[in-house]
């Protein structure tokens, strides 16, 4: 094989594995229409947000985008620097691939949202533990940044808004352990019953994102949760390169948004938020980011749903002039969806089909491909193995891949669950942004009963 086939091998297979996921989906207009509702707008309490970008690295640029985007729609809507709390690696604006250094986009045509943006909690400092500390208010637990943290009281509104990769179960964070269901609901409920809020709304963008509430999310806790997926199904990122509609400007490689983030946050720039509802943008988002004749994700809605007719504005401030972008219609939408897990593989082909021949650029995109699919056979294999091991082959795909009934959560035994991710981890590797589907079949091992000694060995041999 000579060294110009030997450079392609990587693209083509990357382009295999691309192909069978790649989806299209054609933008539809989808009208606002506002209908006088009684104000609703809480103005004695103090608005708070925790915005929370859960990935670091420029293949991931997309996610400290959309925080970024989001604290610029907060800090224009009139809420206080001292009550927007910021988690990002802050790795991406200044990253030597950066073809704007010091400048994050959100949108192909939009301005910088990095600008001015409040650096709470980024390197190190962006770990669960320290999330769970803000968000619950524990000052003494909180390590490094800025020491900010809802200390909210019993008149005030909470906004919370996370992008990044998931699974069933889980969020990721950019340092140390994911951000498990049941150990976030605990913050929640203890928040709930320290008085510390009047109402709490959730916005969660990840793949599997519904599992993260499904069944154990309380409705009589006053939070109402939307998220970019059902239990069940990926997530999408937008603005990325190969779009035929809007894709990113050619000097970059990578997603600059992801869909349900972006048509929120447009969705927000562009109308009154003192007359448009909590319903109305839910309704506007879901029939946008769902996709009827390719594939999108179904956005959900969880918790106690008795207040969506709150307007906008009680949670993330008036309209102000938008710094993101306005240059496209109102009917935009991006016409060519990633999914997240496979962003990773996407950005790393654009990149090495763009980089010259012979370069370095190339040949770190090169080792990148190969490295990403080898860790991609390597767990596919060895979940696949654990299954074997502890039920048959016959039974493998049922383990892999069985969905509990709607309503019920992903797992009975959430001690189980964490023990058991850990124990795959100890023998087979950390968890990869594709390889998190698989908790689901690690909820599946617990649910069926499997003892913490036959996990142990199944994991041994599958990955010895």
């Amino acid at each position: 094989m000579n060294h110009k086939m030997t450079c392609w091998v990587p693209l083509l297979i990357a382009s295999v594995w691309l192909s069978s996921r790649m989806s299209t989906l054609e933008g539809r207009h989808v009208s606002n229409n506002f209908h006088p509702l009684v104000s609703n707008d809480d103005s004695e309490g103090t608005r708070w947000a925790v915005l929370v970008a859960g990935s670091n690295g420029f293949g991931n640029y997309r996610h400290q985008a959309d925080i970024c985007h989001a604290y610029q729609i907060m800090k224009n809507g009139g809420l206080k620097d001292e009550n927007i709390i910021v988690f990002m690696s802050d790795d991406i604006a200044n990253n030597e691939e950066n073809p704007r250094p010091g400048v994050i986009i959100n949108h192909p045509n939009g301005s910088d949202v990095y600008k001015g943006v409040p650096k709470d909690y980024t390197g190190n400092y962006t770990s669960a533990e320290n999330l769970y500390a803000v968000i619950s208010g524990n000052q003494s637990a909180i390590t490094g940044g800025s020491g900010k943290m809802l200390n909210s009281g019993p008149n005030d509104t909470i906004f919370i808004y996370y992008a990044d990769h998931g699974g069933p179960g889980i969020i990721g964070m950019p340092v140390g352990d994911f951000v498990v269901a049941n150990d976030f609901i605990d913050v929640l409920k203890s928040k709930h019953a320290a008085n510390a809020y009047k109402k709490m709304v959730i916005y969660l963008e990840a793949c599997e994102s519904g599992s993260m509430f499904e069944g154990i999310l309380p409705e009589n806790i006053n939070i109402y949760v939307t998220t970019a997926s059902n239990a069940n199904e990926s997530s999408w990122g937008c603005y990325c390169p190969g779009d035929p509609t809007y894709p990113p400007p050619p000097e970059f490689q990578t997603c600059l948004g992801d869909s349900y983030s972006v048509l929120w946050m447009e969705d927000s720039d562009k109308n009154d938020r003192t007359k448009e509802t909590l319903q109305q943008q839910y309704e506007t988002v879901r029939e946008k980011t769902l996709d009827w004749e390719a594939k999108g994700s179904h956005v959900m809605q969880y918790g106690n749903k008795n207040f969506t007719d709150d307007f906008l504005v009680t949670y993330i401030g008036a309209t102000g002039v938008s710094t993101s972008t306005n240059a496209y219609p109102s009917s935009a939408t991006p016409t060519k969806f990633v999914d997240q897990r496979d962003a990773l593989l996407h950005y790393l082909s654009h990149k090495f089909k763009n980089a010259p021949e012979g370069s370095k650029e190339r040949m770190e995109a090169q080792k990148g491909l190969i490295e990403e699919i080898a860790q991609r056979e390597h767990v596919d294999n060895s979940v696949k193995a654990i299954a074997d091991h502890l039920f048959g082959e016959e039974y493998r795909a049922s383990v892999i891949s069985s969905v509990r009934p709607s309503g019920q959560p992903l797992v009975d035994d959430w001690d189980c669950f964490k023990n058991y991710i850990k124990i795959y981890e100890s023998y087979c590797g950390a968890l990869s942004t594709y390889g998190r589907k698989y908790t689901r079949a690690i909820a599946n091992i617990c649910n069926a009963g499997v003892s913490q000694e036959k996990m142990v060995v199944a994991s041994s041999l599958a990955c010895p």
